[in-house]
């Protein structure tokens, strides 16, 4: 998502744009993944107002227990891998920013395109969603109550990752820039079993579903694969992986995702609900070696294929993109409201999660280009 400046990778002679002194063709590809992303988060929470999870500003029972079970199934999958990779195009462009800018001017815009949307969503947009649904004391009990982050969680986890890595920054030599290379495949399985070790540790104290009071982080079970992906998004820069990476590495990661799906996902799934909640049972294990292959084989597929067959940007894609973090911002005010538009008219539950979703979509991103062109909002968004 635009949270970032314009993509600025390492030059095809390994240098930086400031040491080679040419500025790199932009990576379109990863724009284009970007919008996928994007549009995933709004399709996932669209799917939560109709799963039956209460985990939204407002949620619908689903009539029906077949396509409950289809939306928490589509859930799963999508929480095992996209925030991750969100993460991980974050951190690829974070080291360029911080070597044009330095620290000061790199926090500082920090602050600006991260921490104002934040602010405001924290401290105005969360309570207004929350009004309709809250049921609480006196006005100022209610207001405490009801800020919180909500989806931006993403953006203050990114400010939390981007003022420790400027931390280190100013701690560390400057690194250098290293010949592109395509990541070697033992490298990434040895990255994966840490991930799911880690994991599956952190899910012994921390299990699925635990909220974290404070700073309303609902999904810190995922915590090693969001810092370990932002971290792996800076390695990939340096090394220049998003240039280098094969066709050959595309088809690999596939097979792990597929694989991993085929064999450690039953494995998990026949130790019933502490395979998804943790608990350090042995199902756990099995769950999170799954969604952390799953998580890097689709990440490897889906750069590789975006990369060799989506690189390049007409002036549709150059609109969605650049205004994909405003639909981020902005997706829970239309998500919130479609579901309470349709909660009048009696209709199963598919029918309007269908609609729901080819209305919401559009939507966001129409909504996206009027909001970027009030006054000072394009410095932000």
């Amino acid at each position: 998502m635009a949270t970032t400046d314009h993509p600025t990778p390492a030059a095809p002679s390994g240098l930086s744009t400031d040491q080679s002194g040419a500025s790199p063709p932009r990576l379109w590809f990863v724009d284009n993944l970007r919008i996928l992303l994007t549009s995933l988060v709004v399709l996932h929470h669209t799917a939560i107002v109709y799963s039956g999870l209460p985990l939204w500003y407002y949620t619908e029972k689903p009539t029906s227990a077949a396509v409950g079970l289809g939306l928490s199934v589509f859930l799963l999958v999508d929480q095992a891998w996209f925030m991750g990779a969100f993460f991980l195009l974050s951190g690829y462009f974070t080291p360029g920013s911080y070597d044009r800018k330095g620290p000061r001017a790199f926090l500082r815009d920090r602050l600006i395109r991260l921490g104002i949307p934040l602010a405001v969503f924290y401290f105005v947009l969360n309570p207004i969603l929350c009004l309709a649904s809250y049921r609480g004391g006196s006005p100022l009990d209610t207001y405490l109550n009801t800020i919180g982050s909500g989806p931006l969680w993403f953006v203050l986890a990114l400010l939390v990752l981007d003022g420790t890595y400027a931390a280190w920054r100013l701690a560390k030599r400057p690194p250098r820039n290293l010949k592109p290379r395509s990541p070697a495949f033992p490298a990434v399985i040895g990255f994966v079993l840490v991930l799911a070790l880690a994991t599956y540790a952190l899910r012994i104290v921390i299990p699925q579903g635990f909220w974290v009071p404070v700073i309303d982080f609902p999904t810190s079970a995922y915590l090693p694969q969001y810092v370990s992906f932002f971290v792996l998004g800076t390695v990939a820069y340096r090394r220049g992986w998003f240039h280098a990476i094969t066709a050959r590495t595309g088809w690999a990661g596939l097979g792990m995702a597929v694989g991993a799906t085929v064999v450690f996902l039953p494995l998990a799934l026949a130790g019933g609900a502490d395979a998804w909640t943790g608990h350090g049972t042995l199902s756990s294990l099995f769950y999170a070696l799954w969604d952390s292959t799953f998580a890097v084989g689709v990440v490897l597929a889906l750069l590789t294929f975006f990369r060799r067959r989506l690189n390049a940007q007409g002036p549709l894609r150059r609109y969605l993109s650049g205004h994909a973090f405003t639909v981020y911002v902005i997706h829970a005010f239309v998500v919130t409201a479609a579901g309470y538009a349709l909660s009048v008219p009696a209709l199963p539950t598919s029918a309007k999660f269908a609609i729901a979703a080819v209305v919401v979509l559009p939507a966001c991103f129409a909504l996206a280009g009027p909001i970027r062109r009030l006054p000072g909002v394009r410095r932000v968004l």
